[in-house]
């Protein structure tokens, strides 16, 4: 059975400290109840995520994502029916652009090694979520 993969980036809003660790938390709760995984990657600009889950719950999520003041200039980069889900496990995993592992993946996909979502195609932003399938560290 195969599931929605969507892929989207936006800028930070300012945060409250520790107000991504605010936002991984309710992520949690609300991917949990929907039946939503992924993955957020951060830096000091910009967020890029990855959901995964039946599409209307995706489409929901994504929806509320756009709304929220934390987020602005949300983009939506790809969406589309991937075979099974890449993050089983994470109901919504957070990697920091500064990250170790994060930075050997941005070596594997991305040219100069740059966080920068705001230059994603969809095709090296799907390429890149696929390569965070393997780190073994996230928040």
């Amino acid at each position: 059975m195969s599931v929605t993969q969507l892929i989207y980036r936006s800028r930070k809003n300012s945060l409250p400290p520790n107000g991504i660790f605010e936002i991984r938390d309710q992520a949690r709760r609300n991917n949990a109840e929907h039946d939503i995984t992924g993955v957020l990657l951060f830096n000091r600009d910009y967020f890029l995520q990855c959901l995964e889950g039946d599409a209307d719950e995706v489409n929901r999520t994504f929806r509320t994502i756009s709304d929220d003041p934390r987020h602005c200039e949300v983009a939506l980069i790809s969406i589309g029916e991937v075979p099974e889900r890449g993050f089983p496990d994470w109901s919504m995993g957070l990697v920091d652009s500064t990250s170790p592992d994060l930075r050997v993946a941005l070596r594997d996909v991305l040219p100069g090694y740059e966080f920068t979502p705001e230059t994603l195609d969809a095709d090296t932003a799907t390429r890149l979520m696929n390569r965070m399938r393997t780190l073994h560290h996230a928040y």
